[in-house]
């Protein structure tokens, strides 16, 4: 079919913007994309600027994962990636992302553009920089998002403060991470939970052995039940327990 020249049919009917025709043809994209020797020669095409470009205005659910879900595919093809960071994708995850804050959506949608997210800012330093615009928006899905939109938030968030910590450990820390954080080095999925721990040490104050470090495990366990005291919905053993589970990581 691709050498066919399908993909070509197929730009033309999107470029249509009829909801009806564009479900099938990014249905039809999607099967394709998943095919490994076609993924370079989609990501050429164009499809990826149509596609990103069509996400804010498709209006179910099923039409937008399809849409996140092809991207997906092109995102494992390294000829794909400066077309999808050119395309404005990582503005409109974040943008689709903002909007699961302010009124929900799907949970499934949220964990594919969270996924996508990820797997952009892994092989992209601009896609790295483009997502630190939305810290904020990442806190908020590691605190309540579904455990696999949480790994993929944290792990964005590792990404960022290893690009310079410096830089966004302040502003990580602004947001009010910590309880999300210490929640999710918990109980968290394995990967998660290795993240977050990761994350949580990142973002201390710099210190060395000594009464600098015992003033500091003093510091961070005094700031982590006030930040968890202030939470909302966090009840009294629930807050036990992360105390007490940061502290044993601390002692150690």
């Amino acid at each position: 079919m691709v050498k066919s020249g399908v993909v070509d049919v197929l730009i033309h009917l999107l470029q249509w913007q009829e909801e009806s025709l564009t479900e099938l043809t990014v249905a039809a994209l999607l099967i394709l994309s998943s095919c490994g020797p076609n993924k370079p020669l989609i990501a050429s095409s164009g499809a990826i600027q149509i596609l990103v470009d069509s996400i804010p205005i498709l209006t179910t659910t099923q039409s937008k994962l399809d849409t996140l879900t092809t991207l997906h595919n092109l995102s494992t093809c390294n000829q794909a990636i400066p077309h999808l960071v050119s395309s404005g994708l990582v503005p409109t995850l974040l943008q689709l992302l903002t909007q699961h804050s302010s009124y929900p959506i799907q949970p499934e949608l949220a964990d594919k553009a969270m996924a996508l997210l990820e797997a952009v800012a892994i092989s992209s330093e601009r896609a790295l920089a483009q997502a630190a615009g939305g810290i904020r928006v990442l806190v908020e899905m590691v605190e309540e998002g579904s455990p696999q939109g949480k790994e993929h938030a944290v792990g964005v968030l590792v990404l960022i403060c290893q690009s310079s910590r410096e830089k966004y450990r302040g502003l990580i820390l602004m947001e009010g991470a910590m309880p999300g954080l210490l929640q999710l080095s918990i109980d968290g999925s394995w990967r998660a939970r290795g993240l977050a721990q990761e994350l949580l040490m990142m973002l201390r104050g710099d210190c060395d052995g000594g009464s600098r470090g015992k003033q500091w495990k003093q510091e961070m366990v005094e700031r982590v039940m006030q930040e968890i005291d202030a939470a909302e919905g966090s009840g009294g053993s629930s807050t036990l327990r992360l105390v007490e589970e940061m502290i044993a990581k601390l002692s150690t």
